[in-house]
């Protein structure tokens, strides 16, 4: 019976090793906690408005912008939360970044806490997570009005 239980033990670990979100929870953000600057491990850099605004630097090293057809300019853009924009949604663990420059939309899940939340853009689904320099950290919050 104990090595059972042994193994269970390390077949549990194993998986929330090889699940790079698995160490993370969501989190749901409002705009006022989402405006700011945030940065990765790669020094990709995304600075996002409470309106509904953000500009990027470094967008087209992410794994996720693969998927853009063309990454020449991928600076700036809009973003909502949930996944349709017409959607009303004012706070969100989930949100789509529309590039201005390109043809291009790239899901985002916020995972952590509320006061320490990491951002994470991936190709749709969360539990693939993000490699571990691709995860965004929040360096400062927007200045309030």
């Amino acid at each position: 019976m104990g090595w059972r239980r042994a193994g269970l033990l390390v077949a549990v670990g194993a998986v929330t090793v090889a699940c790079n979100a698995a160490a993370y929870h969501a989190v749901a953000l409002s705009a006022d906690q989402l405006a700011g600057q945030w940065r990765s491990g790669e020094g990709t850099v995304l600075t996002f408005h409470a309106n509904g605004s953000f500009t990027s630097d470094g967008v087209a090293r992410l794994s996720a912008a693969e998927r853009c057809g063309d990454r020449s300019d991928l600076s700036s853009g809009s973003w909502h939360f949930g996944s349709v924009v017409d959607e009303p949604v004012d706070r969100g663990a989930y949100l789509q970044l529309t590039f201005s420059g390109a043809d291009c939309r790239v899901p985002v899940f916020l995972f952590g806490e509320a006061d320490d939340p990491v951002m994470c853009p991936t190709v749709g689904d969360p539990d693939v997570g993000c490699e571990y320099d691709e995860y965004l950290s929040r360096v400062t919050l927007a200045a309030s009005p």
